[in-house]
């Protein structure tokens, strides 16, 4: 995904495959949260920062969760360097990508019957 069409506060998801020959996909929800927001992390390259969808609205979410351990193994910052952005989507890419899923080599050997 190119980088300028980022926006703050949006939904995006990180896709790969999680078999070496199967297409099964593995797919992250991720928000965007900024550009290279730490100058310690500074380098030749920009980074984009995510955050889990349940971090970025734990406040919304503690109102409905009585359990507060829902939140004690949330991962904090996914940070991406400008040359690995391929792999992060906005929805109307990751319809696309999976929608080629039933294309792909041995999809018959890893998914129910679909028609």
């Amino acid at each position: 995904m190119q980088s300028e069409n980022f926006e703050i506060g949006k939904v995006y998801f990180e896709g790969s495959f999680l078999h070496p020959r199967y297409p099964i996909p593995e797919i992250e929800t991720w928000i965007y949260v900024g550009q290279n927001l730490f100058e310690d992390e500074a380098d030749d390259e920009n980074t984009y920062f995510f955050i889990n969808p349940q971090k970025y609205y734990e406040a919304d979410l503690k109102a409905a969760i009585a359990d507060d351990s829902f939140f004690e193994d949330i991962d904090g910052y996914y940070v991406v360097k400008e040359s690995d952005l391929e792999g992060i989507m906005d929805v109307e890419a990751l319809l696309a990508w999976l929608a080629q899923l039933k294309q792909a080599a041995h999809s018959e050997k890893v998914f129910a019957s679909y028609g």
